[in-house]
């Protein structure tokens, strides 16, 4: 039997005395307005994304420069998705073919781009004459990186992450958290104010042990008790919440029934749960005027076998995105809702037998109505060993900083604090955003 809040009022309505007050009592925002609504949704490829096989230059003298750094791993030039898309020092750009599936997004719509070059920076370091620039700590550690990416450059030591951080400050409202994973409890989301909502790829939790009144009735016994123990206390406490939590999750994904279109994958039925979520975005048990959601896709640590399975994973990426991104343009949606990816880190360019080892520098997708998706934005580095970007044996130094791209995401999300009290390592960034986002543009901070 599927929880529903029916079938839950049903059994218990003759204990009277237990409680479905949600766990999460939303607070006003001041910053939206009615139908002001936007939502962010991160898609974390654990493991180190070759993004240098998933973006790659379609240019004579760049592809020529790719071949000759990786020629047992570089895709066929004749083979690239083209994208119409040229970075700020005019190559030209193709994704995998394995992404086929994005390019009336990117070609069509306009409503996709590239950040080419981007990774973890405290400071500027190409184009710098510093000798000794000061880089991040823990470069090319899986678990250390993935925090960074979540927390912010310079506020590793934070227990909470920057959207977390973002949305308390906002006074993010709604029934239940409108801050959801889809991934398990993640630091991105975490803050001192709101919980975050942790749910499976399906959504609501099927408590099919309470189909029977005798057991809910026990449950809600379990509930109504008062424990000596103060542990004992605080996890019943915990547990009820997260009960009546579910609860009116399933009622506002149950409003909606399935939608059309997503494929039966990982990252499609994390996607198709999304999309279910902002269109119950108005239910009673939502009330949401801005969401933040965390999904995750593993398997990007290719160290061997690279060519088979990046391109499966990549397969996987742009089906769900393409299928998420149609089913939120149907929805009226397009241009609240921007998608964007992170990832560990880049890999080395040069390749390790049939895979690569970690590398620093990568690419980013930003997808949505909202984004400038008439150029890329950053430079194409220059691959050749000994370069100004290459940081240590093919692994790339970064341009872009991944807080200068997180700023922007939140400017264009409504934050209206100071960016660089949010991204500590701003400070030391000229240009705070980057313009990727159309009702965004740069912001430049003497």
């Amino acid at each position: 039997m599927k929880l529903s809040r029916r079938n839950f009022l049903k059994s218990t309505a003759a204990l009277g005395a237990m409680s479905t007050a949600p766990a999460f009592t939303g607070i006003s925002s001041a910053q939206a307005a009615e139908g002001d609504y936007k939502a962010l949704v991160c898609i974390f490829l654990f493991g180190g994304n070759d993004a240098y096989n998933m973006v790659i230059p379609d240019d004579d003298a760049a592809y020529q420069a790719y071949l000759d750094a990786r020629p047992g791993l570089a895709i066929e030039r004749g083979s690239l998705v083209p994208l119409s898309l040229k970075t700020e020092n005019d190559v030209a750009l193709g994704l995998h073919p394995a992404m086929q599936s994005l390019q009336p997004i990117f070609m069509g719509d306009r409503a996709a781009t590239v950040i080419v070059n981007s990774g973890q920076l405290v400071e500027p370091i190409i184009g710098r004459s510093s000798e000794s620039p000061r880089v991040p700590d823990f470069l090319m550690a899986h678990n250390l990186q993935q925090t960074m990416w979540q927390s912010g450059a310079e506020e590793m030591e934070d227990k909470f992450g920057w959207a977390g951080r973002m949305a308390k400050e906002m006074q993010m409202s709604g029934t239940l958290s409108p801050l959801m994973s889809l991934n398990g409890e993640q630091k991105w989301l975490r803050n001192s104010n709101l919980e975050q909502l942790v749910m499976t790829s399906d959504g609501a939790g099927d408590y099919s042990g309470l189909s029977q009144a005798e057991r809910v009735e026990a449950m809600s016994r379990h509930f109504e008790t008062k424990f000596a123990n103060l542990y004992a206390d605080n996890y019943s406490l915990t547990m009820a919440n997260r009960y009546y939590e579910n609860v009116d999750l399933d009622e506002a994904l149950g409003g909606v029934g399935d939608l059309e279109g997503f494929p039966d994958t990982t990252l499609g039925n994390m996607l198709h749960t999304t999309a279910k979520l902002i269109k119950s975005r108005d239910s009673g048990s939502m009330k949401h005027n801005r969401q933040i959601f965390f999904l995750g896709l593993g398997g990007f640590d290719t160290h061997k076998d690279q060519a088979n399975k990046h391109a499966a994973l990549l397969g996987e990426v742009s089906d769900a995105v393409a299928a998420f991104y149609n089913e939120i343009k149907a929805q009226g949606l397009s241009e609240s809702v921007t998608t964007f990816t992170m990832s560990d880190f880049g890999r080395r360019v040069m390749a390790n037998d049939s895979g690569t080892d970690h590398g620093w520098a990568g690419h980013q997708l930003i997808i949505g109505g909202a984004v400038d998706g008439t150029k890329a934005y950053g430079k194409w580095p220059d691959l050749t060993p000994g370069s100004e970007y290459d940081y240590n044996n093919g692994r790339l130094i970064p341009e872009i900083a991944a807080d200068q791209v997180n700023a922007t995401l939140a400017s264009w999300f409504g934050y209206e604090g100071q960016l660089d009290s949010l991204f500590e390592s701003l400070k030391k960034f000229d240009e705070k955003t980057l313009g990727f986002m159309k009702d965004r543009q740069s912001q430049f901070f003497g």
